[in-house]
Protein backbone atom coordinates (compact mmCIF):
# COMPACT_ATOMS: atom_id res chain seq x y z
CA UNK A 1 0.00 0.00 0.00
CA UNK A 2 2.63 2.25 1.18
CA UNK A 3 4.58 2.05 -2.97
CA UNK A 4 1.47 2.63 -4.44
CA UNK A 5 0.62 5.75 -2.41
CA UNK A 6 4.07 6.95 -2.51
CA UNK A 7 3.49 6.50 -6.99
CA UNK A 8 0.58 8.13 -6.56
CA UNK A 9 1.81 11.14 -4.85
CA UNK A 10 4.62 11.61 -7.15
CA UNK A 11 2.01 11.27 -10.36
CA UNK A 12 0.10 14.50 -8.55
CA UNK A 13 3.54 16.82 -8.15
CA UNK A 14 4.11 16.15 -11.54
CA UNK A 15 0.77 16.44 -12.89
CA UNK A 16 0.55 19.72 -10.42
CA UNK A 17 4.52 20.80 -12.05
CA UNK A 18 3.75 19.58 -15.79
CA UNK A 19 0.65 22.02 -15.39
CA UNK A 20 2.88 25.09 -13.72
CA UNK A 21 5.66 24.82 -16.49
CA UNK A 22 3.23 24.58 -19.42
CA UNK A 23 1.02 27.07 -18.45
CA UNK A 24 3.76 29.23 -17.46
CA UNK A 25 5.31 28.71 -21.35
CA UNK A 26 1.83 29.65 -22.75
CA UNK A 27 0.72 32.06 -21.00
CA UNK A 28 4.62 33.96 -21.49
CA UNK A 29 4.23 33.59 -25.63
CA UNK A 30 0.57 34.56 -25.27
CA UNK A 31 1.53 37.63 -22.66
CA UNK A 32 -1.52 36.20 -20.98
CA UNK A 33 -2.54 33.80 -18.51
CA UNK A 34 -3.56 30.75 -20.63
CA UNK A 35 -4.69 27.76 -18.00
CA UNK A 36 -3.73 24.35 -19.94
CA UNK A 37 -4.86 22.00 -17.84
CA UNK A 38 -7.42 19.75 -19.16
CA UNK A 39 -9.68 19.67 -15.88
CA UNK A 40 -10.32 22.84 -13.85
CA UNK A 41 -7.91 22.34 -11.02
CA UNK A 42 -4.03 23.50 -11.44
CA UNK A 43 -3.12 19.54 -12.74
CA UNK A 44 -2.56 18.14 -15.99
CA UNK A 45 -2.43 14.33 -15.76
CA UNK A 46 -1.07 13.61 -18.79
CA UNK A 47 2.43 15.23 -17.40
CA UNK A 48 1.67 12.74 -14.14
CA UNK A 49 1.42 9.79 -16.20
CA UNK A 50 4.62 10.68 -18.47
CA UNK A 51 6.50 11.40 -15.54
CA UNK A 52 5.75 7.92 -13.70
CA UNK A 53 6.51 5.95 -16.77
CA UNK A 54 9.57 7.74 -17.48
CA UNK A 55 10.61 7.06 -13.98
CA UNK A 56 9.68 3.36 -14.14
CA UNK A 57 10.88 2.64 -17.71
CA UNK A 58 14.03 4.19 -17.79
CA UNK A 59 16.00 4.00 -15.00
CA UNK A 60 17.77 1.51 -16.56
CA UNK A 61 18.94 4.65 -19.05
CA UNK A 62 19.22 7.25 -16.10
CA UNK A 63 22.94 6.90 -16.55
CA UNK A 64 23.55 7.17 -20.24
CA UNK A 65 22.45 10.90 -20.84
CA UNK A 66 22.33 10.13 -24.54
CA UNK A 67 20.17 6.71 -24.00
CA UNK A 68 18.11 9.01 -21.33
CA UNK A 69 17.47 11.89 -23.66
CA UNK A 70 16.54 9.61 -26.42
CA UNK A 71 14.36 7.51 -24.62
CA UNK A 72 12.21 10.36 -22.45
CA UNK A 73 12.19 11.68 -26.55
CA UNK A 74 10.56 8.26 -27.73
CA UNK A 75 8.01 7.50 -24.48
CA UNK A 76 6.90 11.38 -24.15
CA UNK A 77 6.06 11.79 -27.32
CA UNK A 78 4.03 8.56 -28.08
CA UNK A 79 2.32 9.27 -25.00
CA UNK A 80 1.53 12.60 -26.05
CA UNK A 81 0.14 11.07 -29.10
CA UNK A 82 -1.60 8.60 -28.38
CA UNK A 83 -3.06 11.24 -25.51
CA UNK A 84 -4.19 13.31 -28.61
CA UNK A 85 -6.14 10.89 -30.33
CA UNK A 86 -8.01 9.80 -27.30
CA UNK A 87 -8.99 13.18 -25.92
CA UNK A 88 -9.92 13.60 -29.94
CA UNK A 89 -12.29 10.05 -29.90
CA UNK A 90 -13.82 10.71 -26.44
CA UNK A 91 -14.97 14.37 -27.07
CA UNK A 92 -14.64 14.87 -30.76
CA UNK A 93 -12.55 18.15 -30.38
CA UNK A 94 -8.81 18.84 -30.99
CA UNK A 95 -6.57 19.52 -27.67
CA UNK A 96 -3.82 20.93 -29.27
CA UNK A 97 -2.63 21.24 -32.76
CA UNK A 98 1.03 21.43 -33.84
CA UNK A 99 0.34 20.99 -37.59
CA UNK A 100 1.80 24.60 -38.49
CA UNK A 101 5.12 23.26 -36.76
CA UNK A 102 7.52 21.98 -38.59
CA UNK A 103 8.51 17.92 -38.09
CA UNK A 104 5.34 17.60 -36.96
CA UNK A 105 3.33 14.27 -37.23
CA UNK A 106 -0.85 14.86 -37.70
CA UNK A 107 -0.67 18.02 -36.24
CA UNK A 108 -0.20 16.10 -32.93
CA UNK A 109 3.47 15.94 -31.55
CA UNK A 110 6.08 18.21 -33.00
CA UNK A 111 10.14 17.59 -32.80
CA UNK A 112 10.20 20.96 -30.80
CA UNK A 113 8.03 19.39 -28.01
CA UNK A 114 9.89 16.09 -28.36
CA UNK A 115 13.39 17.85 -27.81
CA UNK A 116 12.11 19.77 -24.78
CA UNK A 117 10.57 16.31 -23.47
CA UNK A 118 13.49 14.68 -23.83
CA UNK A 119 15.37 17.36 -21.65
CA UNK A 120 13.12 17.17 -19.12
CA UNK A 121 13.39 13.63 -18.79
CA UNK A 122 17.04 14.20 -17.79
CA UNK A 123 16.19 16.63 -15.62
CA UNK A 124 13.32 14.39 -14.29
CA UNK A 125 15.15 11.38 -13.50
CA UNK A 126 18.84 13.03 -12.52
CA UNK A 127 17.22 16.13 -10.37
CA UNK A 128 13.78 16.38 -9.60
CA UNK A 129 12.67 12.96 -8.60
CA UNK A 130 15.56 12.18 -6.24
CA UNK A 131 14.43 15.33 -4.44
CA UNK A 132 10.64 14.32 -4.45
CA UNK A 133 11.36 10.68 -3.60
CA UNK A 134 13.57 11.79 -0.79
CA UNK A 135 10.48 14.51 0.18
CA UNK A 136 7.57 11.84 0.00
CA UNK A 137 9.82 9.02 1.83
CA UNK A 138 10.21 11.04 4.96
CA UNK A 139 5.98 11.29 5.05
CA UNK A 140 4.66 9.42 8.12
CA UNK A 141 3.39 5.79 6.53
CA UNK A 142 0.50 6.44 7.92
CA UNK A 143 -0.27 9.58 6.84
CA UNK A 144 0.22 8.17 3.38
CA UNK A 145 -3.04 6.30 2.25
CA UNK A 146 -5.47 9.37 4.08
CA UNK A 147 -3.29 11.82 1.72
CA UNK A 148 -3.75 9.53 -1.32
CA UNK A 149 -7.44 9.23 -0.40
CA UNK A 150 -8.00 12.68 -0.02
CA UNK A 151 -6.47 14.08 -3.41
CA UNK A 152 -7.94 10.92 -5.47
CA UNK A 153 -11.36 12.66 -4.30
CA UNK A 154 -10.25 16.08 -5.33
CA UNK A 155 -9.12 14.70 -8.77
CA UNK A 156 -12.19 12.64 -9.32
CA UNK A 157 -14.84 15.57 -8.07
CA UNK A 158 -12.73 17.68 -10.48
CA UNK A 159 -12.42 15.23 -13.30
CA UNK A 160 -16.45 14.43 -12.78
CA UNK A 161 -17.04 18.84 -13.23
CA UNK A 162 -14.62 19.13 -16.10
CA UNK A 163 -16.13 16.29 -18.34
CA UNK A 164 -20.15 17.14 -17.65
CA UNK A 165 -19.46 21.08 -18.45
CA UNK A 166 -17.07 19.57 -21.64
CA UNK A 167 -20.17 17.53 -22.70
CA UNK A 168 -22.86 20.64 -21.52
CA UNK A 169 -20.61 23.22 -23.93
CA UNK A 170 -20.83 20.43 -26.75
CA UNK A 171 -24.33 19.98 -26.60
CA UNK A 172 -24.85 23.92 -26.67
CA UNK A 173 -22.43 24.21 -29.71
CA UNK A 174 -24.24 21.28 -31.79
CA UNK A 175 -27.72 23.35 -31.04
CA UNK A 176 -25.56 26.28 -32.24
CA UNK A 177 -24.48 24.72 -35.44
CA UNK A 178 -27.88 23.01 -36.36
CA UNK A 179 -29.51 26.26 -35.77
CA UNK A 180 -27.04 28.02 -38.45
CA UNK A 181 -27.68 24.74 -40.76
CA UNK A 182 -31.38 25.91 -40.91
CA UNK A 183 -31.01 29.52 -41.06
Amino acid sequence: MKTACQWFLYFTAYSILGWACETAYCSVGSRKFVNRGFLNGPVCPVYGVGAVLVIWLLRSAEYSLTALFLSGMVVTTVLEYLTSVLLEKLFHMKWWDYSRYRFQINGRVCLLNSLMFGGLCVVLLRVLHPWLSNMVGRLPAGLLPWLSAGIAAVFLADTFVTVRSILILKGKLQEIQRIFEEI
